[in-house]
């Protein structure tokens, strides 16, 4: 068996469509593949969702007053085009946010049944707050979902594991990858290169 350690970047690339290698990766992994996360990544994903829905609305407020003025001004040379190509717009919008709710339940769903989420403790975030592996304030957040794969992994050290990331800003450095190479963890940030690592490990 092999854990691989997700973060909460992970699931957001997946639910956007932004990352088809990543999405494949997860839906169509061996059953010897254990996905492992850490819960606060869940709160993580409800802000983000959160912040997505306040973007939404502003933008779609905004264009319902775009179009609200397109249509008073009646003479104005191709205003009636211009109101009916952001009513267009604000229905493709409705269609884009509805896919990346399913999208986002669809992988929630399937973490549920293929998953597994590890817990942090207090213990965890005092390391965070005085003694933090990344020392930045807006690193805070990232350095105790950090805390928690590593504690993880400190009872775990007979097992393979990998931890994916494309935040390689926080935990791509240097620094940080010795600290996980210690408890056996090997980091990746691009998905064909943990492919290839992995069926490297079958031979």
């Amino acid at each position: 068996m092999i854990i691989i350690y997700l973060e909460t970047n992970s699931i957001i690339a997946i639910a956007k469509g932004r990352n088809k290698e990543l999405e494949d990766f997860v839906y169509h992994s061996s059953e010897n593949l254990k996905f492992v996360i850490p819960s606060i990544c869940l709160m993580e994903t409800l802000v983000a969702i959160e912040r997505e829905e306040k973007r939404s609305q502003s933008f779609s407020q905004t264009i319902q007053i775009e179009m609200n003025e397109g249509k008073r001004n009646k003479e104005l040379n191709n205003s009636q085009s211009f109101t009916n190509y952001l009513e267009l717009c604000l229905i493709d919008y409705g269609k884009v946010l509805r896919d990346f709710r399913n999208r986002f339940l669809n992988i929630l769903e399937y973490l549920k049944n293929h998953g597994e989420l590890i817990e942090p403790n207090i213990e965890m975030l005092e390391a965070t707050l005085n003694n933090p592996l990344l020392p930045g304030k807006n690193q805070r957040r990232d350095d105790f979902i950090l805390q928690v794969i590593l504690a993880h992994a400190e009872n775990n050290l007979s097992i393979t594991k990998v931890f994916f990331s494309e935040n390689t800003k926080e935990f791509g450095n240097t620094n940080i990858q010795q600290v996980l190479a210690n408890l056996g963890i090997n980091y990746f940030s691009k998905i064909s290169n943990l492919e290839g690592w992995i069926n490297n490990k079958k031979y």
